[in-house]
């Protein structure tokens, strides 16, 4: 893929995803940039990655042919009203959780959107996303979305975007209770008198 790619906020995921899409081959790490207010996070993934990196979101936003979006919730609003120059033939992804397609159409005046619902595991590519696309989405920017998205791990189109409230809950919150689940285990198995160390050997093979 031959697009380049900005990503507005280059927290976790995003790292993640960008880290996806150059083991898998599927961009250059000259087509990626990294925008985000912290200049010393920029530097780290440019070191590590070889990724352009910026903190002005418009700039970056302006030359992409992907725009994704993957701030915080909280600063998603803010977010949107500086970020200016998004091409009209752009496609816009959002990895954001509860932002639905018409609050980012709207606030970034764009009507080619994606609203996904990536869970944790795809920080080591083992993830699984929910996505759906606002109409003005072509086929061909559904196939870059795909791709981006196949970074996390795999990948489930829907056509009702109600499915990604309900992702959210399912597979979005679902690892912490994988995770909680496994806590109790090992501490159960303390509780009966095996050693820490062994009570996790036993619970993480078992699981």
């Amino acid at each position: 893929m031959k697009k380049k790619i900005a990503f507005i906020g280059p927290g976790v995921m995003a790292e993640a995803m960008i880290a996806g899409l150059l083991h898998k081959k599927l961009a250059k790490p000259e087509n990626i940039t990294a925008a985000g207010p912290r200049g010393e996070r920029g530097a780290e993934l440019q070191k590590k990655y070889g990724i352009k990196t910026t903190t002005d979101n418009t700039s970056a936003a302006s030359h992409a042919d992907v725009v994704v979006l993957s701030v915080k919730p909280q600063r998603l609003s803010d977010v949107m009203k500086g970020l200016k120059g998004i091409r009209s033939d752009a496609l816009v992804l959002s990895i954001i959780a509860g932002a639905n397609i018409k609050k980012i159409s709207t606030g970034l005046k764009h009507k080619s959107v994606v609203r996904s619902m990536p869970n944790t595991p795809g920080q080591i590519g083992e993830g699984i996303t929910v996505w759906t696309s606002s109409k003005e989405v072509t086929e061909e920017q559904q196939e870059m979305a795909r791709a981006i998205l196949g970074a996390l791990g795999d990948e489930v189109f829907v056509e009702d975007e109600s499915y990604l409230d309900m992702a959210t809950a399912l597979s979005g919150s679902g690892p912490a209770y994988v995770f909680l689940f496994t806590e109790a285990l090992i501490d159960a198995g303390v509780h009966m008198g095996f050693p820490r160390r062994i009570a996790e050997q036993l619970v993480l093979q078992t699981i």
